[in-house]
């Protein structure tokens, strides 16, 4: 990565009931989410900080427990140039890890 590239992250909480969708939505201030056309399953995409990772990941996991199917971490990359590599930090993997949520990676230009 250079010093013009960035990354977002964001919490994804797949395969939920309406109830949980508002609990995250009301605990989060966040409605990004919907349902899924492939399998009609609902899911809501929570925009954090790399400083949130531990606190949203641990809230999640103690407060909804059976509540969803998958947890994952989104990391957006916005690439002003063209990128070859990219690395995720170790504290950000095992903190995933640590939460058994899969790391999904998507580039943008």
């Amino acid at each position: 990565m250079s010093q013009h590239d960035q990354l977002a992250f964001r919490i994804v909480v797949h395969g939920i009931d309406s109830n949980t969708f508002e609990q995250l939505a009301v605990r989060f201030n966040c409605r990004h989410g919907g349902v899924r056309p492939k399998d009609g399953s609902m899911y809501i995409s929570l925009p954090v900080t790399q400083n949130m990772l531990s606190d949203t990941f641990l809230w999640i996991r103690s407060e909804l427990t059976g509540c969803y199917r998958e947890l994952y971490l989104g990391v957006s990359v916005e690439a002003k140039l063209s990128w070859s590599e990219i690395i995720i930090p170790a504290e950000i993997a095992l903190l995933a890890g640590q939460y058994q949520a899969a790391i999904k990676v998507l580039f943008t230009t």
